[in-house]
């Protein structure tokens, strides 16, 4: 049994998370009428399709040009804003007092090319605890090969991908968190690849210190929260903040059932029962979302099946496929011209590039790692195996072992713990105390 202890602090804040919930609901009406956004700044030129030649199995463009890339990309460093507009802040439809924003910025692709990424920003309700506002990145689960779902979006009203919102609203509304919520898939939405996922995080952090509204700087202490698909995004902007933004203060990272070793997960939901009759179309879906970073991946080992299944999971979230199109089930294998295209060498490369952890990149701020035992999706082994090599290599890392259930309740149960982690650590206080051995350096 884990012997989990708590400081008064983090207590406190993870029992205000119900009543966060009701008191958004009594706020309604007391903000923005919900009509409309207004555009801070000049809006940037863009191209619905610029730079999607080079990318395989592209989505289709958002019909909104806010989400294009500029025409004629600017020379301006990772981070800077291009271009923003006003939104009324409405998680699951639900109007909130809070001024908030859509931000465009610049970023870098896994070449290092620039490419503009999106996020949405949001002011806390009221002043922080101790006098001075967290920025806090929060990486929704979003999971998605088309625009519908990015987390930008679901700021201004939507009810896909809602079920996070508990988790992360108490801290912007009781904690005085400044929360970003950025869309890490970047704009070919390229699910599952880790490095693009890590810095747009990063030059989202960036971005919202800067952008003036929010009257943050680079001083400001930071957190990256995220579980499952949010966690890749997390995970890695944790590994990378020390080398790619080393200038930022980042003070807390949470990452929770971390798929840290992709390869693995693909070849478990070919082989596993459980997984494969779970997860098999969102890992699929996974597998055409880093293909589209790393078109080396599989682009030239897809059958005719497998090339439709992409044509119908391009624009879904979670898996999701065109309506009338069968969901990807059965094997891999089935979608390839070979009997066993992990020993390819486009896969072998990418599973390697696209593994945590990666040489060199340990996280440098505290670390709290939680993963449920029995998770189907995501086998608990590649949470065991990127621990204990943080650890070794001096990462100031915790780690949370539940057994409170599978992958989609370890969310809310792991979440809880990390909640009050965050709001601890980001308080300058001492963290969560765990079991014997759960914690490193």
């Amino acid at each position: 049994m884990l012997n989990l202890k708590f400081d008064c602090a983090a207590v406190n804040a993870v029992k205000t998370m119900l009543a966060t919930l009701c008191a958004g609901v009594l706020l309604n009406g007391c903000g923005s009428d919900g009509g409309g956004s207004s555009v801070a700044g000049a809006a940037v030129p863009t191209a619905p399709n610029a730079f999607a030649e080079s990318v395989p199995f592209a989505p289709k463009p958002d019909a909104d040009p806010f989400y294009h890339q500029p025409l004629n990309f600017p020379d301006k460093p990772a981070g800077s804003v291009l271009q923003s507009r006003e939104i009324a802040f409405k998680p699951t439809d639900v109007p909130m007092p809070n001024k908030a924003w859509q931000i465009q910025f610049v970023t870098r692709d896994v070449n290092g090319k620039p490419i503009a990424a999106t996020a949405a920003v949001i002011k806390p309700l009221m002043p922080p605890l101790n006098g001075k506002s967290p920025l806090v990145a929060y990486g929704f689960a979003y999971n998605a090969l088309g625009t519908n779902c990015n987390p930008s979006k679901l700021a201004a009203g939507g009810t896909e991908s809602n079920a996070e919102w508990p988790l992360i609203l108490p801290g912007l509304q009781t904690q005085g968190w400044t929360v970003v919520l950025p869309d890490y898939l970047g704009p070919f939405n390229s699910y599952a690849a880790g490095k693009l996922t890590g810095q747009v995080t990063l030059d989202a952090l960036r971005a919202a210190a800067q952008f003036e509204p929010l009257g943050l700087n680079k001083d400001t202490p930071m957190g990256i929260w995220g579980y499952s698909g949010g966690a890749i995004a997390t995970a890695w902007a944790g590994s990378l903040q020390p080398t790619y933004a080393p200038e930022l203060n980042v003070k807390a990272i949470a990452t929770g059932g971390t798929p840290a070793d992709t390869d693995f997960i693909i070849r478990n939901a070919s082989s596993d029962p459980v997984a494969n009759a779970v997860g098999f179309s969102l890992i699929f879906s996974a597998v055409q979302g880093i293909n589209r970073s790393y078109p080396q991946f599989v682009t030239s080992i897809l059958n005719d099946k497998g090339r439709a299944a992409f044509v119908s999971q391009k624009d879904g979230c979670g898996g999701s496929t065109s309506e009338g199109a069968e969901a990807p089930s059965g094997k891999f294998s089935d979608y390839t011209t070979v009997a066993d295209p992990f020993e390819t060498p486009g896969m072998k490369e990418v599973g390697n590039l696209n593994r945590l952890p990666q040489p060199g990149l340990t996280p440098k701020a505290p670390t709290f790692v939680y993963h449920e035992v029995l998770d189907e999706i995501i086998p608990v082994a590649v949470a065991d195996a990127m621990v204990a090599k943080w650890c070794k290599d001096g990462a100031p890392v915790t780690y949370m072992r539940n057994l409170t259930g599978e992958h989609l309740v370890g969310s809310y149960t792991g979440g809880l713990a990390a909640f009050a982690w965050l709001v601890s650590t980001l308080n300058g206080q001492p963290g969560v105390a765990l079991p014997t051995g759960t914690k490193c350096n």
